[in-house]
């Protein structure tokens, strides 16, 4: 079959079949009452005549009207004058009603009913009976076609809305599963972190806390049962955080523009939208949270471009930065000036906010719309200061717990050293920002490594980490200017956020510690007014010299920031504004001499 009739609406085949029909059952008929021509020559000259125009409509309109009226008109105005050949026309006439449109009526009405009128009879019976006759039949031939016209526009119509309704429905179904895709991955990847924050910082501390148990089991049999415990609990660290890897989403091995890609050939494959995806810039990984909102953005912006904007071509570009991420979605739909951000476009762009991003949309009538998506470079490799971490301790499995779980922090760069002349060494070669420091260890133990270390780099932070709750231990180390005093026992998170906080230079007592330190300062407060302790009347002596914040540090092994904390506790149990007013208060009360 050629192209041409493989191309035809099944009203040109409907057509086609009526006229050839018609045309025969008429010659036919007419032959048997008046046999006075050649059969076979005029029905197929009448098929040819009958059928060319309704081939060159597909070409042009014009082309079709001159060979109705020429070749269907000529041919019924001829055999009727000369056989009696009559209505030959009249198929014709309701052919060019079916297939004119708008103004093209006025001028087709009495050009069709003029050739029936003038073929529908010899020239023998044109009386005015007939050609009125003749008028009514055509005219009611013509309207036949007209209304045949809006029967079939109305059917198409309606092929048209259930044609889109089904694509409207493929890509609303698509898109449902790539948000129940995408939604699957990101609770994935939220389970997948909150088990590595939970139960891995669970089992650590767990460990960490069995570690410490072991000065206080003597026999050799609870040694080794603590050993064997131990290592369950390391195994069963490991399983864990190999689960942990197992439930990440595997999609994350997938680069941003082939996971991007896979999306758009999926969304062709469900629409007839022809989408073109580019990229420019050096590509470069990008974290989960990132590929995840850019996947959600382009399953939105495809979905109004295609839903909503009615656009038959999409455009999506990948552009990677020096500083930023973008994607553009850019499409040849309706477009609206006064675009209005529903839910879709309020989603995406919360999505953005969450990672410093932007949204941008550009759009106007009939030249579609322009969807710009951007998220900063940083938000993939964010930038911290890393805290420094000496951590001092002579219990090896004690101290590759405590080194495990602080490494952890994305903040923290911890090193180890095993007593106090390594912790002494460690500095020298590199100063860290906080010292943990045991106190009972060999060759050299915390106290004294503290003593020195503090003398010969006071700005270093140093936390007492210990098992013991001795108050002597405490108010010596923080006599020696430790900054913080802590139990092994305390919890990750906890320990974590002291570093911090000490490391911002403020001070930490653990709270059993400080308990005990405040029954002690009760104790003295009877015996020193104001409750004053030794370190703040030192720090009193100071002052009355004259020295300012810094020669106290350094006179005494502290830190500005400590004595600052020392200073504000001062002001506050002697009640007094600033400092001329609490050596002054300090002398008139013999403060100075206790």
């Amino acid at each position: 079959m050629p192209l041409f009739l493989k191309q035809w609406p099944w009203q040109d085949y409907t057509f086609l079949a009526v006229r050839t029909l018609w045309v025969i059952a008429i010659v036919l008929l007419s032959y048997q009452d008046h046999p006075v021509f050649s059969f076979p020559v005029i029905l197929i000259g009448a098929l040819l005549c009958h059928t060319l125009p309704l081939v060159l409509r597909r070409f042009r309109y014009t082309w079709y009207v001159i060979a109705e009226l020429l070749l269907a008109g000529g041919l019924s105005l001829f055999l009727a004058h000369h056989y009696e050949l009559i209505r030959l026309f009249l198929p014709a006439v309701l052919s060019i009603s079916f297939y004119s449109r708008g103004k093209r009526h006025l001028f087709m009405v009495p050009a069709a009913v003029t050739l029936f009128t003038f073929g529908g009879r010899g020239v023998h019976h044109l009386s005015v009976e007939f050609v009125l006759q003749n008028i009514v039949d055509a005219t009611f031939v013509y309207l036949v076609g007209f209304g045949l016209q809006k029967i079939s526009d109305s059917v198409d119509a309606i092929k048209q809305k259930l044609k889109l309704a089904k694509e409207q429905y493929s890509i609303l179904e698509q898109y449902s599963n790539q948000v129940e895709r995408m939604t699957l991955l990101e609770e994935r990847y939220r389970m997948a972190r909150e088990l590595h924050d939970t139960i891995g910082y669970t089992f650590t501390s767990v460990i960490l806390g069995m570690e410490t148990m072991r000065p206080y089991i003597p026999s050799k049999e609870g040694g080794d049962k603590l050993q064997s415990i131990l290592k369950s609990a390391r195994n069963g660290l490991e399983e864990i955080r190999k689960q942990v890897h197992l439930i990440d989403p595997l999609e994350e091995d997938l680069s941003l523009d082939l996971s991007l890609l896979g999306i758009i050939n999926e969304f062709k494959a469900n629409t007839a939208v022809r989408v073109v995806f580019r990229t420019m810039g050096e590509p470069f990984p990008v974290m989960k949270h990132t590929k995840l909102a850019l996947h959600r953005c382009l399953q939105e912006g495809l979905t109004n471009a295609s839903r909503h904007g009615q656009a038959t071509s999409i455009q999506v570009l990948l552009h990677h930065e020096k500083d930023k991420i973008s994607m553009q979605v850019q499409d040849n739909g309706v477009g609206r000036e006064d675009l209005q951000f529903g839910f879709g476009l309020s989603g995406m762009r919360e999505r953005l906010t969450s990672l410093q991003g932007q949204l941008y949309v550009h759009s106007r009538d009939g030249e579609g719309t322009i969807i710009t998506c951007t998220i900063p470079y940083r938000q993939e490799e964010p930038q911290v200061d890393k805290i420094h971490i000496l951590l001092v301790d002579d219990q090896l499995m004690l101290r590759g717990s405590l080194q495990s779980l602080l490494e952890e922090e994305p903040d923290f760069h911890v090193r180890t050293a095993d007593h106090g002349k390594q912790a002494i060494e460690a500095c020298e070669s590199e100063q860290p920002d906080i010292i943990l420091m045991d106190i009972h260890m060999p060759e050299m133990d915390g106290l004294t490594a503290t003593k020195w270390i503090k003398e010969m780099w006071p700005d270093i932070r140093i936390i007492m980490v210990t098992s013991f709750e001795d108050v002597a231990y405490a108010s010596k180390s923080l006599s020696l200017g430790a900054e913080g005093y802590v139990l092994k026992t305390t919890e990750p998170k906890e320990l974590a956020a002291t570093i911090r906080l000490v490391c911002h230079g403020d001070t930490m007592v653990s709270r059993e510690v400080a308990k005990k330190l405040f029954q002690s300062d009760s104790e003295q407060a009877a015996r020193i007014p104001y409750g004053l302790t030794d370190r703040e009347l030192d720090i009193l002596r100071c002052l009355s010299e004259g020295l300012r914040y810094k020669g106290i540090a350094s006179k005494l092994y502290l830190s500005e920031g400590t004595i600052r904390n020392y200073m504000s506790s001062i002001y506050l149990k002697m009640q007094v504004r600033d400092r001329d007013e609490a050596v002054e208060k300090a002398r008139n009360e013999s403060l100075l001499v206790l």
